[in-house]
């Protein structure tokens, strides 16, 4: 594999973008971003499924490759990628999800990063929907805290897709950005669309939960300590 750019800053200073490559950036000031850091033509599908993702409920971030060819010449790894709008959108989230492509024939859906509870409710509602799950694909740890989807303030995960298996999500050939046109798109692409959005639903419940649970806990702590300050007179001190 290629990789002429070591940053960012190198790629923007050597490519034209809206020729070589595009943003797509939605903020909705929401708790979820969504990222896809090699999009369009880099990885093909990955755009598309992070985009779907996030509907119109999450933030997206989403690099693309545009060129003709050679897009995978515009890939920057995922432990060097720190451009500062994605960057931001993490840090003001409670959770990042990564989409990124492997190269592959298994159709297994990897998965791997710092949140172990939204790690398993993704894996728990893939399988329901049929999709395998096993491990992280790629080298180096997924759990690192300086990876882009781990920035968010309750970590994230990495979701890495075969190429074979997104190959399977689609009607068509996974070459020649024909995979851009929704018609290509079988129930595979959605029943895995479906499965990732349910567990980030499930994943916000569960923290809403927990924290009126909190709520609960301290105000009912405060209201006993006030009972104990009102039933007992002596203990009070004035200034």
């Amino acid at each position: 594999m290629v990789i002429p750019y070591r940053d960012f800053t190198e790629l923007i200073l050597n490519t034209v973008r809206d020729r070589d490559y595009r943003f797509v950036i939605a903020d909705r000031s929401t708790p979820v971003t969504m990222a896809a850091i090699h999009g369009g033509g880099i990885e093909p599908l990955t755009s598309e499924l992070a985009a779907a993702i996030a509907g119109g409920e999450h933030n997206l971030y989403d690099f693309r490759g545009i060129r003709p060819q050679d897009n995978e010449l515009l890939r920057i790894s995922v432990q060097r990628f720190d451009e500062l709008r994605l960057r931001e959108l993490m840090k003001r989230s409670q959770v990042g999800l990564g989409i990124e492509g492997v190269e592959g024939q298994d159709l297994a859906v990897h998965l791997g990063g710092r949140n172990r509870r939204l790690r398993a409710l993704l894996a728990e509602r893939l399988q329901q929907a049929g999709f395998e799950v096993a491990g992280p694909a790629g080298p180096g740890a997924a759990h690192d805290p300086t990876r882009y989807y781990n920035w968010a303030s309750d970590g994230g995960v990495q979701i890495e897709l075969p190429r074979a298996l997104r190959a399977s999500l689609l009607n068509g050939p996974l070459s020649g950005f024909l995979w851009e046109n929704p018609a290509q798109w079988n129930e595979r692409f959605y029943a895995l669309v479906a499965a990732v959005r349910s567990a980030l639903d499930h994943y916000l419940a569960q923290m809403r939960s927990d924290l009126d649970a909190a709520l609960q806990r301290f105000e009912e702590g405060t209201q006993v300590l006030k009972q104990l300050f009102h039933d007992n007179p002596e203990d009070r001190r004035d200034n």
